[in-house]
């Protein structure tokens, strides 16, 4: 008789999960997916932010000029996995903080590892959904598109979205930091060193190069290679490129990073390098934010003083 109940009670509880109680499981839509990573509803906001008369340029952080002793660093593309650990690991070593500045589409593919850059303290900043170079010649449409693609990439996965913004090989013009602002980004970083990786390589040298870096610099490391130029419009093509191919070395086949350069011990020499002069790595949010005049911005021509010439 116990058996029967319990038997009963079994086929009811089974029945009520087959077609009482709504199926809660979700399985991902890919397509769903990647036409979130379009961010159509980003870009419309981002355009009609643009066309506004009265909308500001984004400001520009550069370096400090108080004589203080600090630095900044910022990394300019996501590093893979492996690399991304060794660098962060490093940092932690020397107390030292950073920005890495990471393409949307490398985020959508491994977004663990800019989950990873979170968890230890670190900055992300937007490097463009592609890390495309000279972005500044775009049209406005481009330049939105690339922007906002990167926040939504980053958004995704991250409750935090970044406000600090940088391209490859990039000039700040009055067009471009609009296009910045209008996005959602507050901030442009410009760096005035460029470091190069696979020339350090004791410490003699590392002592050479910190050397000649003044206080107060923001310093530019590269881990990836700028897109010069796209195949096609990323918003048309596949969206989900195969993980293995980071938009960065498939659109580009010049070196940046020689092949025997290991940035990771580099960095752990610089930092070093840099802490015998007395010099802390800092994030670049503490450094000036200025309204930029690109070198190029027309200026008023001072009146003539004095009476008419004979």
């Amino acid at each position: 008789m116990v058996f029967l109940c319990l038997a009963v009670v079994v086929g009811v509880l089974i029945y009520i999960r087959d077609n009482v109680v709504e199926k809660t499981e979700f399985i991902p839509d890919i397509t769903d997916l990647t036409k979130n990573y379009l961010a159509g509803d980003e870009i419309e906001a981002a355009v009609a932010k643009r066309q506004e008369p009265d909308i500001k340029p984004a400001e520009v952080i550069t370096t400090l000029q108080d004589g203080s002793d600090k630095v900044a660093l910022v990394f300019d593309g996501m590093p893979e996995r492996p690399l991304a650990a060794r660098l962060l690991d490093v940092l932690a070593k020397h107390n030292a903080a950073a920005v890495f500045f990471v393409e949307g589409e490398n985020v959508a593919d491994t977004p663990e590892v800019m989950k990873l850059i979170r968890q230890a303290g670190q900055e992300v900043g937007n490097y463009t959904y592609v890390g495309l170079a000279a972005i500044e010649k775009r049209p406005v449409e481009e330049q939105l598109r690339e922007i906002c693609r990167a926040q939504k990439a980053v958004a995704m996965h991250d409750p935090l979205t970044p406000n600090l913004f940088r391209a490859p090989r990039t000039v700040y013009t009055d067009d471009l930091l609009k296009s910045v602002r209008a996005a959602g980004l507050e901030y442009a970083v410009k760096e005035n060193v460029r470091f190069q990786p696979g020339h350090i390589h004791d410490l003699a040298a590392a002592d050479a190069y910190v050397g000649t870096i003044a206080k107060g610099s923001i310093i530019a490391i590269p881990v990836s290679r700028p897109v010069e130029q796209k195949a096609n419009d990323a918003a048309v093509r596949e969206e989900k490129p195969a993980v293995d191919m980071k938009p960065t070395i498939k659109d580009d086949q010049s070196a940046v990073i020689p092949p025997q350069a290991d940035l990771a011990t580099e960095l752990d020499l610089l930092l070093t390098a840099l802490e015998r002069r007395g010099l802390q790595a800092v994030f670049v949010n503490q450094f000036r934010k200025i309204h930029y005049i690109p070198a190029d911005f027309p200026l008023p021509q001072p009146k003539s003083q004095g009476g008419n010439k004979q």
